[in-house]
């Protein structure tokens, strides 16, 4: 498709143009008339988003109108991690009669993007939403588009925001320096997918103890996986099967649900946590009290993370207050009976 002309106005009878449909055709499509031919929609629905329109057309047509709905969109539903955040949101929402949109980008920028734009077509009054990436370009989106917005899980590299953020760079320090005060010096560290603000920061924690500690980094005990069980399984199946290789006794994950992985790969290997292995989750979801052995981990604070960011949201919906709110909220170590002292 050819790019716009700047000095052309997206309508959508420039909308039929590129197109080549008729304007009533169009305009069926943008509302969702359930009469428009669904392949046309499609379309239309595409050249559109193609062109920027979507702002355009809701944002400046719904601003003015108040939907009382809040998006929420996460980078992943399926991570217990959230499920205590979410409960936070929606009580605040539902005490100020607002109904919340849930989305999940799946640490998919693209999708963000997608999720965003389907926000500001349904029209909500605000967003709040946990970045892929601290320096993504969707903040300009819902900047660009006068949206109130709260960012958690992430601390953006862009002035004048909102967020509410769990400090991870402290959380991999304190549980790193925890595994060396009880005589590990040979961590292996399953970190997080490289491009994620959160893995970035949790690197920096895990080295910055290493380095207060005098231990010298190894490249090799640094993994990047994807934050599943079957992904911490799979690192860690690995990662046992060459120990000579590795040579490490005690392992620090970005995500309580890495390290259930690294429970299940115990389970198939009948090796043992922690005579064998030394292990550290972060999140402290429910679940890793049960674990046997119980988990010790790194707590975020999510209920105070979704209260926080319900809160500043609807002050800023409401015209409350004007003013930018950042609040950077402490990690705190768990200990229970996953790590062995050496």
């Amino acid at each position: 498709m050819s790019s716009q002309n700047k000095s052309e106005k997206v309508t959508i009878k420039y909308l039929a143009k590129k197109s080549g449909f008729s304007a009533s055709t169009v305009s069926r499509a943008l509302r969702g008339d359930p009469a428009a031919n669904e392949e046309t929609k499609r379309k239309i629905l595409k050249i559109a988003e193609d062109l920027n329109y979507y702002p355009n057309l809701l944002a400046k047509g719904l601003r003015d109108k108040k939907t009382k709905t809040v998006g929420l969109i996460l980078n992943d539903l399926k991570n217990p991690l959230y499920y205590e955040t979410i409960d936070a949101i929606g009580q605040a929402l539902d005490a100020r009669n607002y109904t919340m949109i849930l989305c999940d980008s799946n640490y998919d920028q693209q999708l963000e993007r997608k999720n965003i734009i389907n926000m500001l077509a349904k029209g909500v009054d605000g967003i709040i939403i946990s970045l892929v990436n601290a320096k993504s370009e969707n903040i300009k989106l819902i900047r660009d588009n006068g949206l109130a917005a709260v960012y958690i899980d992430c601390r953006p590299d862009f002035k004048d925001i909102n967020f509410v953020y769990v400090d991870h760079q402290k959380a991999a320090f304190d549980a790193a320096g925890y595994l060396i005060g009880q005589g590990h010096k040979q961590i292996l560290l399953l970190n997080g997918p490289s491009q994620l603000s959160s893995s970035k920061n949790y690197l920096k924690g895990y080295l910055k103890a290493l380095k207060k500690y005098g231990i010298g980094p190894q490249e090799e005990l640094v993994k990047n996986v994807d934050l599943s069980i079957q992904a911490g399984c799979r690192a860690m199946k690995e990662c046992h099967r060459q120990k000579d290789k590795y040579n490490f006794r005690a392992v620090v994950t970005l995500s309580d649900i890495v390290a259930i992985g690294i429970y299940e790969a115990a389970r198939e290997l009948k090796f043992s946590i922690p005579d064998d292995y030394s292990v550290i989750g972060y999140d402290n979801i429910m679940a890793t009290a049960y674990l046997c052995p119980p988990l010790t981990t790194v707590h975020q604070p999510k209920i105070r993370t979704g209260s926080y960011s319900a809160k500043i949201l609807l002050e800023k919906m409401e015209n409350i207050s004007a003013d930018f709110t950042q609040i950077i909220l402490e990690p705190r170590l768990v200990i229970r009976e996953s790590v062995k002292r050496l």
